[in-house]
């Protein structure tokens, strides 16, 4: 039974992290897309991420790629990641009998 449990909870983990990259890989590929379209000036490539760099990335998204999903579709993989990531936790914490 432990054995199971312990397997699943490294297959939830390895689909967290690659819920994690994907959404990731999806920001990037936005940036370069938004970025695409903006002249040289003016190019959103911030040194570090933060409340206001996110809020300026999702009005250059609004104002030059209104009907792009790559934003949502990074919030669900990064929700998905959360889940994935804290259900290994407690099955982790199962297998080894601390829940």
């Amino acid at each position: 039974m432990h054995l199971a449990v312990i397997i699943a909870a490294v297959v939830l983990i390895v689909a967290s992290y690659t819920c994690l990259f994907k959404s990731l890989n999806e920001n990037f590929e936005l940036q370069h897309e938004i970025n695409a379209k903006l002249p040289p000036g003016r190019k959103f490539e911030p040194l570090f991420w933060w409340f206001g760099t996110r809020k300026k990335f999702r009005e250059l998204q609004k104002e030059l790629l209104p009907h792009n999903q790559r934003l949502k579709r990074s919030r669900r993989l990064g929700l998905l990641f959360f889940i994935f990531f804290f259900s290994a936790v407690v099955l982790l914490g199962i297998g080894f009998g601390k829940l």
